[in-house]
């Protein structure tokens, strides 16, 4: 009875099952379409989405392609592709390439050889930081064109013709490279930001033709002028580019906006028009226009307010001066808005569960963090006019330089104005008592400040406490040219005598991590010799060693090697490095690396990406291995360094490792003088050249063994930073603290003898571990 019970509760599961496979067999015959990704061919495949770099070659008309209708659109058909097992399909470098994506904006100016130097300079410099791509066309050469605007200049001296050669221009150079295309001439002021957020409000399917309809004939289609300014689409210019040569045999005698207009009309059947989808193209014509005189009747027109150009402009000044008045007009909107944003966000804080008690300070800004932990708090770093005090765990007080002493001013200045414009302007002067700051990531710096505040009338003295906010802005990314990870990299790797051990050891990590990947990579030896003779080669493993790797095969010339013979006690870093980039072309790619640290090929394809030529070079924060017998507990020591807080540390005082091209080298290196290059750095070179990007960060795949730090006369290169990098370089504080309390406990216990030896197996001596423990 039980078990019969069992199979009738499971009855309506089974039914279940077969109706589902039954229905799916009577309905599989009808559909159309296949799931199955095995059974479509690969020219089904491609037609799912037709990419510009399987396409962009095929040269064949729309009207050449097979359509089908879908509704009251036509789809054109993707062409047929042949399948050849053995080519393999190019992909375009970019992704955007091939989806089709597109930059916005183009704007071409008509100018002449009269106006490039006026006219056209204050459209370039009111326009070109707002568009996409900028460019000025002209009917004759111009001797002297401002710098930073790219001229384009037709043999054809009729100017009547220049709008049809701009679009001959564009069909060679530009034709895919942008969703709208705008023509004005020089004297056409344009609030381009405007413009912008137009063209990006129309969908880039629709065709456009829009602009300042003013041509109006009774037997011919209205058109735009080119001084008020006409936008057209992608799709537009292609259909013109088709007839664009019965443009330039059929042209009237007529102005140049007219023929620009029926060569758009005759190739689009498309008249010109003020709307572009629901947008509204508007254009303000001005007559016998005087700024000075005219602007207080126009500020209040709403059409003048309101429109995306103005034309045509009488002078350059005049473009300025109305350029002037939309910015300021812009400004007054912009607060508008914020304070009707401030309004509504306190309104609605009514609602919410805390009240008006629950609005951030400023308003509008994102509330400060709230830490879960104690290690997530955000210290507040005191500072006086001077000093800075406990900016970071190993400082105890470091002076304001730079851009942290222009800060401090800067808050200063403003608090006191603010507090003078918040008590009618009654105070004299300023005394800073405390000052606190911290950054906080979700808001900005903050300020927290004591002023002592001295009255004009009675000199006395009042405290007050004003905290600031310096919000963040909108980030922006910093445009870099593209970079690959095929660049040839050359290590460059000096060695003394010293460092033989770990030379032979960076050897055998280049050897696996470089040569035996078939790394694009050379390793440069430069083995340092001192003036005096040896009775010995000091490097003869080495040069064994280099010999034994490059006689086998894939080996030849993938390690360099050169002896060079220096002065160690009086050669400056300046000379140290000419005598290096002296070996080499000015477009080589060069990295200083150093026998202790351990090769990785992240690092140097990194090296790859983060240097380019004539922009950025690439000075790496690396990461130093602690003694093992002061980091470690017990042996054995491991081989490989780890990359923890407990037995190392990142070295922001090390600007050994770094990498750049000998043609910035030798450009910064021009900019030195003679009493600089003895004095200077490779990084203090750098800094004062100013043209190129510097990038600093920490790389964790540059680690490096433990080195004992000397700074003496021989190891000059090791910099001005040379004592505090010793210091740090030994073990953490607690760890140094720990050794220090056993060392003294032993010293109660043990007799002298046993305190020599084990002083002497520790390697460190107790004054020297004072000094580091106070260094922090």
């Amino acid at each position: 009875m039980i078990h019969y019970h069992g199979i009738r509760s499971l009855l309506p599961v089974f039914i279940g099952i077969v109706l589902g496979f039954t229905l799916n067999v009577m309905v599989s015959p009808f559909l159309d379409e296949t799931c199955d990704p095995s059974t479509i061919g690969q020219e089904q495949l491609v037609k799912l989405r037709e990419t510009k770099s399987l396409y962009e070659n095929e040269k064949t008309s729309e009207s050449e392609q097979p359509t089908v209708k879908v509704k009251n659109y036509e789809i054109p058909r993707p062409l047929k592709i042949e399948s050849n097992p053995n080519k393999k399909p190019v992909r375009s470098r970019f992704v955007a390439t091939e989806l089709g994506i597109r930059e916005k904006l183009f704007v071409a100016v008509l100018t002449s050889q009269d106006t490039v130097n006026s006219f056209a300079l204050a459209v370039n410099k009111t326009t070109a930081h707002y568009v996409t791509k900028q460019m000025y066309f002209s009917t004759s050469k111009s001797g002297n064109v401002p710098a930073g605007m790219p001229l384009v200049s037709f043999s054809d001296k009729n100017s009547k013709h220049l709008p049809l050669h701009v679009l001959k221009y564009i069909s060679e150079h530009f034709s895919h490279t942008y969703d709208y295309y705008m023509f004005i001439t020089d004297r056409t002021y344009i609030r381009a930001e405007k413009i912008i957020e137009l063209v990006s409000h129309i969908s880039i399917s629709e065709d456009i033709h829009m602009g300042a309809v003013n041509i109006h004939a009774e037997n011919n289609p209205d058109m735009c002028s080119l001084e008020g300014g006409v936008i057209i689409s992608q799709s537009v210019l292609q259909k013109v580019l088709a007839g664009l040569d019965w443009c330039l045999t059929n042209s009237p005698e007529a102005n140049p906006s007219e023929i620009f207009g029926q060569c758009l009309y005759h190739s689009t059947k498309l008249p010109c028009s003020k709307h572009g989808g629901d947008k509204e193209y508007r254009h303000y014509k001005v007559e016998d226009f005087d700024y000075d005189d005219d602007i207080s009747t126009l500020r209040e027109d709403g059409r003048f307010n309101s429109s995306f150009s103005v034309y045509p402009m009488p002078d350059d000044l005049s473009l300025f001066k109305v350029h002037r008045y939309f910015c300021q007009l812009e400004v007054n909107l912009t607060r508008q808005e914020i304070n009707k944003a401030k309004e509504s966000i306190i309104n609605l804080s009514y609602y919410t569960v805390d009240g008006i008690d629950s609005l951030s300070w400023p308003i509008g800004t994102p509330e400060a963090t709230r830490p879960k932990k104690r290690f997530d708090v955000i210290r507040w770093n005191y500072f006086t006019e001077s000093h800075i005090f406990f900016e970071d765990d190993f400082t105890n007080m470091s002076p304001l330089n730079g851009v942290d002493k222009q800060d401090v001013q800067e808050v200063l200045q403003t608090a006191f104005k603010r507090a003078n414009r918040l008590y009618d302007n009654k105070f004299s002067k300023f005394q800073l008592i405390n000052g606190y700051r911290r950054f906080e990531p979700s808001r900005g710096m903050e300020y927290q400040l004591d002023l002592k505040l001295r009255e004009k009338d009675t000199n006395i003295d009042v405290l007050k406490r004003f905290h600031l906010l310096r919000p963040l802005n909108k980030p922006e990314l910093v445009p870099m040219p593209y970079v690959t990870e095929t660049s040839q990299v050359f290590l460059i790797l000096p060695l003394f005598e010293k460092d033989v051990a770990d030379g032979l050891h960076f050897l055998g990590e280049f050897q696996r991590n470089a040569i035996q990947i078939k790394d694009n990579s050379v390793l440069c030896l430069y083995l340092i010799y001192k003036k005096e003779k040896f009775s010995s080669d000091p490097f003869v493993n080495v040069k064994s060693t280099v010999a034994s790797i490059t006689s086998q095969p894939n080996s030849n010339n993938k390690i360099m090697m050169k002896s060079v013979e220096m002065n160690l006690f009086s050669i400056k870093e300046m000379e140290f490095y000419d005598v290096i980039v002296s070996d080499f072309s000015a477009s080589t790619l060069v990295s200083m690396v150093t026998p202790g640290m351990e090769l990785e090929l992240d690092y140097i394809n990194r090296i790859r990406m983060n240097t380019i030529a004539g922009v950025q070079i690439y000075f790496p924060i690396s990461y130093w291995q602690y003694k093992p017998n002061l980091a470690y507990d017990q042996k054995p020591y491991p081989d490989m360094v780890e990359l923890t807080q407990k037995y190392g540390h990142f070295e922001p005082l090390s600007f050994f490792h770094c990498s750049f091209y000998v043609s910035d080298f030798q450009k910064a290196r021009r900019s030195l003088t003679a009493n600089e290059v003895k004095h200077f750095s490779l990084i203090d070179m750098f800094l004062k050249y100013q043209k190129l990007h510097i990038f600093r960060a920490a790389e964790p795949a540059l680690k490096n063994r433990w080195q004992n730090i000397t700074c003496n006369e021989e190891t000059n290169l090791q910099g001005e930073h040379c004592l505090e990098r010793r210091n740090q370089n030994l073990a953490t504080r607690a760890q140094l603290a720990k050794l220090l309390f056993e060392y003294n406990e032993e010293d109660e216990e043990v007799d002298d003898e046993d305190d020599d030896d084990e002083a002497e197996e520790a390697n460190f001596d107790k004054p020297f571990m004072m000094n580091a423990l106070h260094k922090g």
